[in-house]
């Protein structure tokens, strides 16, 4: 397909999926070139805005949709003719009729954080355990318990308990997520052992986190392999290293390092996603060939997309699918 873009008369750079937004913005000027031309996969889902004379990101005007994006509230978006969600991608958010409970946990420091437990209706006793980092927008943005709940109804999954974790502040998140010691600590002496307790919890643990949600997900579960069954990881960002916290300009990989330096089995479950147009797509194209060697089962996904929560919400369904197989499936309690 082929989207055709008038520039504004206010317009300075043009950002999208293809600039990785505005860290890579390229300038433009209405008064030399009044329109172009991009040429994008018929199955694409793409986010694009310009910067005006102040930096500010503003949308198209001629666009019709919005895009969906909290770190990026002024953007617009395209879907391609071919453009194929998950049917179970967007359900009625009135579909999570399952019972929630808050919790707070402290850490060492002893500050509170604030966590959420969803269990599907009808569950009773143990049960898989699902940890899943950004909770907040996994609730609101992804629909993650009403995908959960549809799902069920689907007969494509098993039941399991969601937990939801969010940074102690949007500004740490970048800290605690990146290889955060102290956030690891609190998930792995405070955190899960509270969790497995409340949850009434089965199994190995199950991780879903997205970009550097996946990478703290990732280091959990390398901390103590036996004790995690499977991880579903968004557009991980695996490039960095504890010493070297620059997550885009980079070709550092701590995560392919760890995986060359010792080629032991891992006892997971792995579904791994990540879109065409992702800064972190060479990387996550390198660590899933690794994986696919030491994990029980991987699935490996990638679609025309960017890094966004729309991409993400598209791939939580099946995510929830590969950790969590029906016994009619073939599939085992994890772990």
């Amino acid at each position: 397909m082929h989207l055709d873009v008038r520039v504004p008369r206010w317009a300075r750079h043009v950002v999208s999926d293809l600039t990785d937004m505005d860290r890579a913005p390229r300038p433009v000027d209405a008064a030399r070139v009044t329109r172009f031309r991009l040429k994008l996969p018929d199955d694409v889902y793409f986010e694009y805005g310009f910067l005006d004379g102040e930096a500010r990101l503003r949308a198209d005007p001629d666009a019709h949709e919005r895009a969906d994006n909290p770190w990026y509230p002024e953007l617009s978006c395209v879907r391609g003719p071919r453009y194929r969600p998950h049917p179970l991608a967007s359900p009625d958010p009135g579909g999570a009729v399952g019972r929630t409970r808050r919790l707070r946990v402290a850490d060492a420091g002893g500050a509170t954080r604030r966590v959420t437990l969803y269990e599907p209706a009808g569950l009773s006793g143990p049960a898989p355990l699902l940890l899943v980092h950004d909770g907040t927008a996994y609730q609101r943005i992804a629909r993650l318990p009403a995908v959960l709940e549809a799902s069920l109804a689907a007969g494509r999954v098993r039941p399991a308990r969601l937990a939801f974790v969010d940074p102690s502040r949007p500004e740490r998140r970048t800290e605690e997520y990146g290889y955060g010691d102290a956030y690891q600590a609190f998930l792995r002496e405070a955190l899960v052992p509270r969790l497995r307790d409340e949850a009434d919890a089965e199994g190995g643990l199950l991780l879903l986190g997205a970009s550097l949600g996946g990478l703290a997900s990732t280091l959990l579960a390398l901390h103590e392999p036996a004790a995690v069954a499977g991880l579903a990881l968004q557009s991980p960002a695996f490039l960095g290293a504890p010493d070297e916290r620059t997550f885009h300009a980079t070709r550092r990989s701590w995560l392919l390092e760890t995986l060359d330096a010792d080629d032991r089995a891992l006892p997971w479950r792995v579904y791994q996603e990540v879109g065409t147009m992702d800064w972190l797509h060479d990387v996550n194209a390198q660590a899933a060939a690794r994986l696919a060697e030491r994990v029980d089962a991987h699935r490996y996904e990638v679609r025309a997309a960017g890094h966004n929560w729309t991409f993400w919400r598209d791939g939580v369904a099946q995510a929830l699918e590969h950790l969590l197989p029906p016994a009619s499936a073939g599939g085992t309690m994890p772990s």
